[in-house]
C-alpha cells in the first residue's frame, strides 16, 4: 500500500515537472524567436548579433538563413519593413551587415498550417480570454498568483483521494497542476503570461491566443470529465448487477 502511494505521488510529480518544462521551453522559444510591436501596449523585438561568418552578407540573406521556418516572401517582408539597427535606424534587404553588429526584428510570426495555425507572440496580463486584463497591476498580479497557488493546493488535496486504478484522474490533476504552475511562473517573473499559439479559420475566425500551460489545463479538465463519466457508468453497471441479484 505504501509503495503504491509512493508510485502515485512519484508519477504525479514526474508529469508536473515534464509539463512545466515543456511549457517554459515553448515560452522561451516564443520570447526568443517571435516578435511583435503593438504601439501603446508593448514592443518585443528579436535581438540578433551578427556572427563572424555573416560578415558582408545582406540583411535578407542573413534573415533567410536565420529564419528557416519562414518563406522567402515572408523573409523579404521582414527585411523590408521590420528590421532596424540597435539605435532604431531602418535597414533594407540589401544592406550589408558587419560581424558583431546588433540588429532588431520588430515583427516575426511563424505559420504552422496556412490559414489555421500560427505562432504569434503576445502578452496576456489577465486570465483566459483576457479576463481582468484591464485591472490595475497592483491588484491583478497578487490576485492571480494567489489563485494559482490555491489551485495547486486544492489539486494536492484531491490527489490524496485518488485510487490506484484511477490513472486518468491522476493524469488530469497532474496536467492541471502543470498548467497552473507554468502560468504562475510567468506571472511571478513578468506580471503577465506569454501566449503565442493561434488557432483560426482564416483571419476572420480566431480562437484566443493561448500557450502550452493553457492546453495542459484544458486536456486535464477533459480527462477529469471523462473519469467522472466513467465513474457514473461504473456505478450504474454495479447497480444493475445488484438489482439482478
Amino acid at each position: 500500500m505504501k509503495n503504491a502511494s509512493l508510485m502515485k505521488y512519484g508519477l504525479f510529480a514526474l508529469i508536473v515537472v515534464l509539463g512545466v518544462a515543456l511549457d517554459q521551453w515553448s515560452k522561451w522559444y516564443a520570447e526568443t524567436w517571435l516578435a511583435t510591436e503593438r504601439p501603446g501596449f508593448f514592443s518585443h523585438p528579436i535581438v540578433l548579433e551578427v556572427p563572424e561568418q555573416a560578415e558582408g552578407t545582406t540583411v535578407e540573406a542573413y534573415l533567410t538563413e536565420t529564419f528557416e521556418a519562414n518563406t522567402p516572401e515572408e523573409v523579404k517582408t521582414i527585411a523590408q519593413l521590420y528590421t532596424r539597427t540597435e539605435d532604431g535606424q531602418q535597414l533594407h534587404p540589401e544592406s550589408e551587415l558587419e560581424a558583431g553588429q546588433v540588429i532588431e526584428v520588430t515583427n516575426r510570426e511563424v505559420t504552422v498550417i496556412e490559414g489555421y495555425w500560427d505562432y504569434q507572440y503576445t502578452r496576456n496580463p489577465g486570465a483566459a480570454f483576457g479576463i481582468f486584463a484591464d485591472k490595475d497591476s497592483s491588484f491583478r498580479k497578487p490576485f492571480f498568483l494567489a489563485v494559482s497557488l490555491l489551485a495547486v493546493f486544492i489539486i494536492l488535496g484531491l490527489l490524496r483521494g485518488v485510487q490506484n486504478d484511477q490513472r486518468l484522474l491522476l493524469w488530469a490533476l497532474a496536467l492541471i497542476a502543470s498548467g497552473a504552475l507554468g502560468n504562475f511562473i510567468d506571472r511571478a517573473r513578468f506580471g503577465y503570461v506569454i501566449d503565442f499559439i493561434v488557432w483560426k479559420y482564416t483571419d476572420a475566425h480566431r480562437w484566443p491566443t493561448f500557450n502550452i500551460a493553457d492546453a495542459l489545463i484544458c486536456v486535464g479538465v477533459a480527462f477529469m470529465v471523462i473519469e467522472m463519466i466513467r465513474d457514473v457508468m461504473r456505478e450504474r453497471r454495479e447497480g444493475a448487477k445488484l438489482e439482478e441479484v
